[in-house]
C-alpha cells in the first residue's frame, strides 16, 4: 500500500507547483499577425487589404507581452465556436515572447461565415469559461476579473 500513498503524494506537490500567470497590467500583445501559407508551405504575413476565405488555412503570430491564455472564435449570428483551442485540446497559457497559434506544424481552417460572422482573438489573464467569450472589435476589458484583451481579425470575403 505504500506505492499508492506515494503516487497520491507526488500528485499532491505537483499540483501545488501548478499556478496561473500573474498579471502584471496594461495589455497582453499588439494586433496579431494573420499568416498564410506560400507556395512552398511557408508562413508569410497577409497582404494589407488582403481578406481571408472560407477553407483558406491561417496562423497567427502573437507578441505577447506577459503571458495570456488565447482563443480563436468564430461568431455567426449569435453562435460562438472555438478554432483555438479546439473542442478536444485544453486551455493553455501562452508566452510571454512572440508565439505562433497553433504551433509551428499547424494551421487553423477559415470558417464559411454569413454576412454578419467575424473572426477574434481573445487574450485573457486566466482562463475564460465559454460563457465569458466574446467576439468583438478590438477593445481591452482591463477592469474586468479576469482581464480580457481582443482584436478582429482580417477582413472575410464572401466567397
Amino acid at each position: 500500500m505504500r506505492v499508492p500513498c506515494a503516487i497520491a503524494l507526488s500528485l499532491v506537490v505537483l499540483a501545488s507547483c501548478v499556478h496561473r500567470p500573474t498579471y502584471q497590467g496594461g495589455t497582453f500583445a499588439t494586433a496579431p499577425q494573420v499568416l498564410l501559407p506560400d507556395d512552398r508551405g511557408y508562413p508569410t504575413p497577409l497582404a494589407a487589404g488582403q481578406s481571408l476565405s472560407a477553407g483558406q488555412v491561417f496562423a497567427l503570430e502573437l507578441s505577447l507581452q506577459q503571458p495570456a491564455y488565447v482563443y480563436v472564435l468564430k461568431r455567426s449570428g449569435g453562435v460562438l465556436d472555438s478554432l483555438f483551442p479546439g473542442a478536444s485540446d485544453s486551455d493553455r497559457v501562452e508566452g510571454p515572447g512572440v508565439v505562433r497559434i497553433p504551433s509551428t506544424d499547424s494551421w487553423l481552417r477559415t470558417p464559411q461565415l454569413d454576412g454578419h460572422g467575424r473572426l477574434c482573438v481573445l487574450l485573457s489573464a486566466q482562463p475564460l469559461d465559454p460563457t465569458q467569450r466574446h467576439c468583438s472589435a478590438h477593445r481591452e476589458h482591463m477592469q474586468l476579473n479576469p482581464p480580457i484583451q481582443s482584436f478582429q481579425l482580417a477582413p472575410l470575403s464572401a466567397h
